[in-house]
């Protein structure tokens, strides 16, 4: 539902990065492995810890929000396995930097996650943020589009790893297969800083919301 890929935060902390940038490149992308699910949960909790949207859903400090996207995260990851398109950059430590989650036509919405994942999710959640986040989320359903399209559900990047072209490598590789499939692509953001960013993709403003008192903006990209 979100994206979080762009900032002005200096560049990861990884062992000889010159080295792994000449073999992969920042740009490049690979599907995440099943065991890189906690390690990609992570940098994603950090990655939306400041976005507009999850600021108005979960109330209190920056680690609590941390630790709340963690269990949300835990929980689409697991809701996710073997139905969506996961993508780290293909760095040695990728998963660790960010990734994009996104649904093949059809596949919206994901099933509910496994019962232990929920479990910790309701707890790690807390009432008044699943209150909150069950209202974005309704709201959002409704204007989602009911024509068969590619979702892209969640694009982050650490802020950490962010300005060094992570996140458009993310996309590019994603939008690689939707155009070689064909059809439509559809996202949401709540970061206006962002809309240049998914512009130059290819994709449009369709509407705006204003959800929780934050401004969401949908985005369609028609068939290439």
């Amino acid at each position: 539902m979100q994206s979080t890929v762009g900032d002005k935060e200096k560049g990861p902390m990884i062992a000889n990065p010159g080295a792994e940038k000449t073999a992969s490149g920042w740009r490049r992308a690979r599907p995440m492995d099943v065991s890189e699910a906690f390690e990609l949960a992570d940098s994603l909790a950090l990655a939306f810890r400041d976005n507009p949207l999850n600021r108005a859903a979960i109330r209190g400090s920056a680690s609590r929000r941390v630790r709340s996207n963690r269990c949300g995260m835990r929980a689409t990851l697991a809701a996710a396995g073997g139905r969506a398109t996961i993508l780290v950059p293909a760095v040695q430590a990728g998963a660790g930097l960010g990734g994009l989650i996104a649904l093949a036509p059809g596949g919206w919405p994901l099933p509910p996650p496994p019962v232990f994942a929920q479990l910790e999710y309701w707890f790690g959640q807390g009432f008044g943020t699943l209150r909150r986040w069950g209202k974005a989320y309704h709201v959002l359903a409704e204007l989602h589009p009911t024509e068969p399209h590619w979702y892209l559900q969640l694009l982050g990047v650490a802020p950490e790893a962010r300005r060094r072209g992570i996140g458009a490598g993310l996309l590019e590789a994603w939008l690689e297969d939707v155009d070689r499939e064909g059809g439509s692509a559809y996202l949401e953001t709540d970061r206006r800083e962002n809309l240049g960013f998914y512009n130059r993709a290819g994709f449009e403003v369709v509407g705006t919301e204003e959800i929780l008192g934050t401004p969401i903006w949908r985005m369609g990209r028609p068939p290439h």
